[in-house]
C-alpha cells in the first residue's frame, strides 16, 4: 500500500513541474511605459512602482514596467490618447478626464458626495465602479480598476478660506472637466482649468491665486513654496482609474493579462493604503513648511453644499439620475451600517 502513495506524489510533482514549465513558458518578453502627472515619492508613483516590481516578479523577470512620472511623457489628456494609440501602455487619471469617452465617469466629481473612504469603496468596488470601467474597452482603453488620491482641499496665497464669502473673486486653478469648473463657479470664485503640469508656475507667476488638490499631492509637488494658505475643504472626493491601452493588451495572452490585472489589483491595496497614510502626514508636513491650515466649521461646510444645490442636481441630469442614484444607494448602505 505504500507504493502507492509514493507513484502519486512523484506523478503529482511531474504535473507541478510540467504546469510551471508551461506557464513560464507561455510569457512573451514585454516592456510597458507607465505614465502620470504626480512626482514619483507620491502615493501614484509609490503605487505605480509597486505595480512595476510584481509584474516583473510574477514574470520571473520577462515583463519589465518603465514608470514615468512628473508628466514627463505628457499631461494627463495627452497620455490618455497615447494609450489610445498604443504608444503608453498604463496610467492613472482622475475620473473626470474620462467623461469625454463615458459621462458617467464625471458622478465622482459631484462636490461633497462622499463623507470617508469607506463610502468611497464601497461604490468603487461596487456594482457601480465595475459598470463604468466595463464601458472603457470599446474606447481603446481596459480598466484595471481604482486607486486613491483622496479628498481635494483648497490652497492660494491670498487669505484663508473659513466660509463661502472668502472664495469670492479668488483664481482657482482647477481640473478640465465640467464639475470642478461648474463647483467653483457656483462658489463665486474663478476658475481657471489647466493642465497639472503648468501649475506651479501659474501659482508663481500669480496666473492663479490658488488651486484644488488632495494634500499629499501639494506636499509632494512642493506647492507650499508658491501658496501660504491651506483650507481643509473637503469638497471633492478623487480616486484615480488605474487604465491599459486596449492596442498593448489586445497583444498580450491570458496568462501575460493575468499578471497585468493581479499585479494592478495588488498595487491598488497597497496605494490606497500609502495615499491615505500620507494624507494625514502630509497635513503636518505642509504646516512645518510654513503654510497655514485651517479647518472649516461644520456648519460652513453644508452652507457651501446647500449653496451648490442647483450645480448638484444639473450633474445628476449630466451624469444619469439612475446611475447617480445607485451610487447613493451604496452610499446609504454604508452610512445605515455606521
Amino acid at each position: 500500500m505504500g507504493i502507492i502513495p509514493k507513484a502519486l506524489t512523484a506523478l503529482l510533482c511531474s504535473a507541478l513541474l510540467f504546469s510551471t514549465t508551461s506557464h513560464a513558458e507561455d510569457i512573451n518578453r514585454h516592456n510597458f511605459k507607465i505614465a502620470f502627472v504626480q512626482a514619483k515619492n507620491h502615493p501614484h508613483g509609490l503605487g505605480a512602482q509597486k505595480f512595476a516590481d510584481l509584474v516583473k516578479e510574477k514574470s520571473d523577470g520577462k515583463m519589465k514596467v518603465m514608470v514615468f512620472a512628473s508628466g514627463t511623457l505628457g499631461g494627463d489628456t495627452q497620455v490618455i490618447s497615447s494609450l489610445q494609440g498604443g504608444t503608453v501602455d498604463m496610467t492613472l487619471v482622475t475620473p473626470g478626464l474620462l467623461t469625454g469617452i463615458e459621462k458617467g465617469f464625471g458622478l465622482y466629481g459631484m462636490p461633497f458626495l462622499f463623507q470617508n473612504s469607506k463610502e468611497v469603496d464601497a461604490v468603487l468596488d461596487g456594482p457601480v465602479g465595475k459598470k463604468l470601467l466595463d464601458s472603457l474597452p470599446p474606447h481603446g482603453l481596459i480598466g484595471l480598476g481604482y486607486w486613491d488620491h483622496g479628498f481635494r482641499h483648497v490652497s492660494n496665497s491670498k487669505r484663508p478660506i473659513t466660509k463661502l464669502e472668502d472664495l469670492q473673486g479668488l483664481k482657482i486653478r482647477v481640473q478640465q472637466i465640467p464639475t470642478a469648473i461648474g463647483t467653483f463657479q457656483t462658489l463665486g470664485a474663478n476658475p481657471v482649468p489647466m493642465s497639472f503640469t503648468e501649475l506651479y508656475t501659474a501659482m508663481e507667476t500669480g496666473t492663479v491665486d490658488g488651486q484644488e488638490n488632495p494634500l499629499a499631492a501639494v506636499e509632494t509637488s512642493k506647492f507650499y513654496e508658491v501658496q501660504k494658505y491651506e483650507s481643509l475643504t473637503g469638497h471633492f472626493y478623487d480616486p484615480l482609474v488605474a487604465i491599459f491601452s486596449k492596442k498593448t493588451w489586445d497583444k498580450l495572452n491570458d496568462s501575460e493579462r493575468k499578471i497585468v490585472r493581479d499585479s494592478a489589483t495588488e498595487a491598488q491595496a497597497y496605494e490606497r493604503k500609502v495615499s491615505r497614510e500620507m494624507d494625514i502626514t502630509a497635513r503636518k508636513a505642509l504646516a512645518d513648511a510654513g503654510m497655514q491650515i485651517n479647518e472649516l466649521a461644520p456648519a460652513e461646510i453644508q452652507r457651501m453644499r446647500d449653496h451648490l444645490k442647483p450645480a448638484t442636481e444639473k450633474f445628476t441630469q449630466d451624469y444619469g439620475p439612475e446611475l447617480v442614484g445607485e451610487v447613493m444607494a451604496e452610499i446609504q448602505k454604508v452610512r445605515g451600517a455606521q
